[in-house]
């Protein structure tokens, strides 16, 4: 089949809009977009007379310009979106703080105990703890902080 220079504007154009429409469907992650827009410029360049082996070059080397600028966009805000340490509940792990209800040991029933101004509802895995007691978080299950009792300063 025997494609005339005429033709190759369409092509361009279709190929360009399927690549720029299928990026809707590929969330997040440019991989189509660059080639898209290419292939945009290379419609263009085909509408003005460029000759098609020029229409290939501008596709293939100004989308793969394209690609690595937006990959490497895509992968520095990935990188800014990730929580630094310390944020988030994480941060609570190897806290202390204060019971201000007791614990029981059964882990279907919680607690209150209050952490650096902040009230959480707690678990223990060791024993029920009660009101007034210094506890340490050891871990976080949801919207749960584990605890356990820590001996108080100052009893022997």
């Amino acid at each position: 089949m025997d494609v005339s220079p005429d033709t190759w504007r369409w092509i361009w154009l279709v190929i360009a809009a399927a690549l720029i429409t299928g990026e809707m469907f590929v969330a997040g992650t440019f991989i189509l977009i660059p080639f898209g827009l290419s292939a945009a410029v290379a419609m263009v360049l085909a509408f003005f007379g460029a000759p098609l082996v020029v229409d290939w070059i501008v596709f293939v080397v100004l989308g793969g310009a394209l690609f690595s600028v937006f990959w490497r966009r895509s992968r520095i805000s990935i990188a800014a979106m990730k929580s630094p340490p310390g944020a988030g509940h994480d941060r609570l792990i190897g806290a202390f703080g204060r019971t201000i209800e007791s614990i029981s040991g059964d882990p279907a029933t919680s607690g209150l105990v209050k952490v650096g101004g902040e009230e959480w509802r707690a678990i223990s895995d060791l024993g029920p703890i009660d009101a007034g007691s210094t506890v340490e978080i050891t871990e976080i299950r949801g919207t749960r902080v584990v605890v356990r009792k820590t001996p108080e300063e100052g009893s022997k």
